[in-house]
């Protein structure tokens, strides 16, 4: 009897959905044309006390953010905003949803190389002041009139958040950066540190999960071939092309599969309990002992098909699509075929941890294959998974083959010294981590100067201080107090802010 695994674990978040609107952005910040694209963003006034009040900027990433998204964090909206009488607004990075430079044509080779960073910080920028503008703020730092502009992010966005104050501290005074990868993208983490927390924090919410894990992945590997592995997981037929007869690249994929599923339920385990999705996986796991590969056959066919679409945004909503005739679907778990029109497409993407499906999924891959570089690989003795090497070689194959580039792992930490922000001078910074979270070894979490501030979130996963949920009662002391301490933080900073600007 196969194990089920209940989709009632997946959270459906809230958020706020919101009309969304459009600001005219250019295609390149960096060039001589004139194009322009109409970039889609939120906002919501309705606690801003017009000029000389701040702005907070919810820093989108990769992910598309659809009306019935809107703005993702209701601490930012009903908490801050209503505490600082602060307007929040928040773009659609350039890229995903409806924000393409280029229309239907942005995914062409060439088209693809402005999908940067570096452009999505000009974006930013160039938004926050367009707004500025339209609120009547004074652009002058210390006037009646002038609105301090704070950025939030968590994960990617969190990064984003960190780079906004660095890069752009004409534009923003102040960064709120929760979960960012920042040490992923300086190079200084480990290829087994990610899926190693991952498996700390399995254990943590179900002893024996980690051994019941590695029991079934093993038992996975011993299947002789590719017909046992379709028949044992119930994968549907015919199977992608790529893998189709080629026995090591059928199970790298599948356990792939396997890995970014637990990672996703691993950034979505909070409030930790016995109710969350990583619960209840390691529960089905350990008691499949006598049948471990029901465990991950069931994991294929509930929580990986319930968060397909689930990026660092921490958005998870259940999707029905690719799962047909009771099978699961291992080409609807690759990136969409009209991203880079017909180079060579793998489950495996620039980012081990999951690039997610469609466009979107399509767009993170390239971004992890050029600038955002991770080192995100398992050794099956300090994880719970099949042992699999990630390399630059891999990666530097993988970028020709998908998107005809090369990937250039330390090319921003070298232009823009992220990588000693004390050093170099960056201020007013506070960083978040939830310390269950995978992500959170590559974060920041030692106080770096006076004003590079650090708040661990002991029971935290990714970016919980944030969350897609109401603040209530069910958060956990943890997260309450970190919500509080960063408040407080943001509070004194925005005092300063009414003064002379210090950089």
């Amino acid at each position: 009897m196969k194990s089920v695994l209940s989709l009632a674990a997946i959270a459906v978040v809230s958020a706020i959905p919101a009309d969304p609107f459009n600001h005219t952005q250019l295609v390149d910040h960096f060039g001589t044309s004139t194009a322009t694209f109409e970039q889609r963003y939120y906002q919501n006034t309705t606690w801003f006390n017009g000029p000389g009040s701040p702005i907070l900027c919810i820093m989108g990433g990769e992910g598309e953010i659809a009306p019935s998204t809107g703005i993702f964090y209701p601490f930012v909206t009903d908490v801050l905003a209503k505490r600082f009488s602060a307007a929040v607004i928040e773009p659609e990075h350039r890229y995903y949803g409806t924000s393409l430079p280029f229309g239907a044509d942005s995914f062409t080779d060439e088209n693809l190389r402005l999908a940067t960073p570096q452009q999505a910080l000009a974006d930013a920028a160039a938004f926050i002041t367009a707004k500025r503008n339209e609120f009547g703020c004074d652009p002058i730092p210390g006037s009646d009139g002038y609105c301090p502009v704070v950025t939030i992010g968590g994960s990617y966005p969190g990064w984003l958040s960190a780079m906004m104050r660095l890069r752009y501290p004409g534009v923003v005074d102040i960064a709120y950066s929760a979960s960012a990868p920042m040490y992923f993208y300086t190079q200084e983490v480990g290829e087994y540190e990610y899926y190693e927390l991952v498996t700390q924090s399995a254990e943590n919410a179900v002893p024996g999960c980690a051994a019941a894990v590695r029991a079934s992945m093993a038992a996975f590997d011993a299947l002789p071939d590719q017909d046992s592995i379709v028949a044992a997981l119930d994968l549907c037929e015919p199977l992608p092309a790529y893998m189709d007869g080629d026995l090591q690249t059928l199970k790298d994929e599948v356990s792939m599969v396997a890995m970014y599923t637990f990672a996703g339920l691993n950034m979505g385990n909070y409030p930790p309990s016995p109710d969350t999705g990583l619960s209840q996986a390691c529960t089905a796991f350990v008691a499949a002992a006598d049948d471990p590969l029901s465990a991950l056959s069931g994991l294929l066919n509930g929580y990986a098909e319930a968060s397909l679409p689930a990026r660092r945004h921490g958005i998870r909503t259940p999707v029905k699509a690719k799962v047909k005739d009771g099978c699961f679907s291992m080409q609807a778990q690759m990136p969409d075929y009209n991203v880079a029109g017909t180079h060579d497409q793998s489950i495996t993407c620039g980012d081990w941890s999951g690039c997610g499906v469609g466009a979107d999924g399509g767009i993170w891959d390239y971004q992890t294959s050029t600038f955002l570089v991770e080192h995100i690989g398992t050794n099956g003795e300090t994880d719970m998974f099949l042992p699999r090497n990630w390399t630059m070689e891999w990666l530097t194959a993988h970028s020709a083959a998908r998107f005809g580039t090369e990937p250039q792992p330390r090319a921003l930490a070298d232009l823009w010294g992220f990588d000693k922000l004390a050093e170099i001078g960056a201020t007013k910074i506070v960083f978040t981590n939830g310390l269950n979270d995978g992500w959170s070894v590559g974060g920041v979490k030692d106080d770096l100067s006076d004003t590079l501030l650090a708040v661990n979130i002991g029971d935290g996963a990714h970016h919980s201080d944030l969350s897609h949920d109401e603040p209530s009662d069910a958060d956990t002391a943890d997260v309450q107090e970190a919500r509080e301490r960063v408040g407080n933080i943001l509070a004194g900073w925005l005092e300063e802010a009414k003064g002379p600007r210090r950089n």
